[in-house]
């Protein structure tokens, strides 16, 4: 019976907290994926696999802050029903709540551990292949009468688009601070063939500005040509991609080695959190565990941002430890004294 009323009212808010910022997650992802593939056509299908490739990503750090807060949130709403008052005047005590979640707990981190190490490199290795390999098959999605569309070092505007045959274009590039290309043309069109893309142009003319010096070429056709590059779908090593964490090979992997770890082990290190943000007497407290549950989110993440950055395998050591020692601390001041 205690078991089912704890768990209950942990399931209650963890689906609706999970689901709320998964929307919101999945709309911030959305909008990214449109900016990068502006100027590259992809068909629904295309979208909804470069969607899942970066889903797992923004997963890893929901499940932590929800799993987070709706163990405290559930156990103090049982707190302020009096339901919990209740438990404990029959003799129950806050370390069968600790008991009870530990299980949970200990999943918890293990699915976080997998996402970390596991999931997320390998969906961000096969989210960069796979928009190589759509530059490598480029079609370009250029409209009419828009500014800002890039190709390449290029941005370029046109008049008329219809079937990758323009009318009316405009191209400028600056390669260099004092170098600059200025190139309009009556008519155009695109092709891309084995990774290297070109820009058919006819009848217009071309600036070249270098320093004090401007040339001016008049053609009848000239050819611009980008080289995408060919994709790199070869398999794909976690030992060897993890490897380069250690013996100061790559400080941006430390960084993420370090945030993976740190961020998975943040509901083991937080149990005793649970019981001291949640456990209240509603007669002599209010109830301010939304307030807690946001500082100590934050104060974590800070936390873990700090160490990842200056000292990420000293931290990986330091820092859940101290907050787990922290949180029992308050737990046997605030909460075992009492109850």
């Amino acid at each position: 019976m205690f078991k089912r009323y704890l768990f209950l009212s942990f399931s209650q808010l963890f689906f609706p907290f999970f689901l709320v910022l998964l929307f919101i997650a999945s709309v911030v992802l959305l909008i990214s994926i449109a900016a990068k593939t502006y100027v590259v056509k992809m068909g629904f299908l295309d979208l909804f696999a470069l969607f899942s490739y970066s889903l797992p990503g923004s997963v890893f750090f929901i499940i932590p802050i929800t799993f987070f807060a709706s163990l405290v949130l559930g156990i103090s709403r049982l707190a302020y029903d009096y339901e919990l008052m209740v438990f404990f005047a029959l003799g129950v005590k806050p370390t069968a709540i600790l008991k009870a979640f530990l299980p949970i707990v200990l999943l918890a981190t293990a699915i976080l551990l997998v996402f970390s190490l596991v999931m997320v490199p390998l969906s961000t290795s096969a989210s960069k292949n796979f928009i190589a390999q759509k530059r490598a098959d480029i079609d370009v999605n250029l409209k009419a009468g828009e500014l800002g569309q890039k190709l390449g070092d290029w941005l370029v505007y046109v008049d008329e688009a219809k079937n990758r045959q323009y009318k009316n274009l405009i191209l400028y590039s600056q390669e260099q601070k004092d170098s600059e290309s200025f190139i309009v043309a009556e008519s155009g069109r695109t092709q891309n063939a084995n990774g290297l893309f070109e820009l058919l142009l006819e009848k217009g003319d071309a600036y070249f500005a270098h320093e004090k010096e401007i040339r001016k070429i008049h053609y009848q056709e000239m050819n611009v040509r980008q080289v995408v590059g060919e994709p790199q779908l070869s398999g794909y090593d976690l030992f060897h991609y993890w490897q380069e964490a250690f013996g100061g090979k790559s400080k941006s992997k430390e960084r993420k080695f370090s945030q993976a770890i740190l961020v998975s082990f943040f509901p083991l290190a937080s149990i005793f959190f649970i019981l001291v943000f949640g456990v209240a007497n509603p007669r002599f407290k209010s109830n301010m565990s939304y307030f807690y549950v946001i500082g100590a989110v934050a104060t974590y993440f800070i936390m873990v941002y700090v160490a990842s950055e200056n000292f990420p395998f000293l931290g990986i050591l330091c820092i859940p430890t101290l907050w787990f020692v922290a949180g029992y601390v308050l737990y046997y001041k605030t909460i075992k004294r009492y109850y």
